[in-house]
């Protein structure tokens, strides 16, 4: 996109891409009919496919070592969930080089998918990236991720959580939102009545957000 400077000059403008994620036992095709609904028109999306197999259904970017239906209330993984989360990091810096155009990153995406936009921070891309959306979701290494923060720029942030989401407890989502402000971040925050889902009627207010990015 071309730009009229105050010189008469034009300057290119390198649009962003979107990265959204979906969240354990979720895929790309679910997610991306979300994502294409809230594109900016001129932007590059990419909805990526998790790297592992959810053992009862679609995909999963961690795979958890046990099979209770509290394990998403975990505060903390274990060291082998921990290295899924490093290979599905590699997996997606892998798919940027490829397939991303230099420019902006927008990193987001729901639940687990949230956790790893977060985490793509401890990339060596993170200074691309100029926001992150955060749904529903939780920290996964919330004292290197604070530590990380420290290095790179403030940016921008938007949150949504529902305050009846019983997989991923606001109070864990709260303190997505309160690690990022506590750096520096412009958080955008949403809560929502509902549970552990992307309400239609907050759609608006995501696209409206990324469009204002590049204003």
């Amino acid at each position: 996109m071309e730009h009229l400077c105050s010189n008469g000059h034009f300057e290119v403008i390198e649009m962003p891409t979107l990265i959204m994620m979906h969240g354990m036992t979720g895929t790309a095709e679910m997610m991306r009919p979300f994502a294409e609904k809230i594109l900016p028109e001129g932007w590059t999306l990419l909805v990526p496919d998790a790297r592992f197999n959810h053992p009862r259904r679609g995909k999963t970017w961690w795979r958890y070592e046990d099979e209770n239906p509290d394990v998403t209330r975990r505060l903390q993984l274990s060291r082998k969930e921990l290295m899924d989360v490093d290979s599905s990091l590699s997996q997606l810096e892998k798919l940027i080089a490829e397939e991303a155009p230099m420019g902006p990153l927008i990193v987001g995406g729901f639940s687990q998918g949230g956790a790893m936009a977060q985490e793509m921070l401890q990339l060596p891309l993170a200074h691309r990236i100029a926001g992150i959306v955060a749904l529903g979701t939780r920290l996964v290494r919330p004292m290197e991720l604070r530590l990380r923060l420290e290095e790179l720029d403030e940016k921008r942030m938007f949150w949504m959580h529902g305050v009846r989401d019983v997989r991923v407890p606001i109070e864990d989502g709260w303190a997505v939102a309160h690690l990022f402000e506590a750096a520096g971040w412009s958080v955008e925050l949403v809560e929502h009545e509902k549970g552990h889902m992307i309400p239609t009627e907050h759609h608006d207010v995501l696209k409206d957000w990324l469009n204002d990015l590049i204003h």
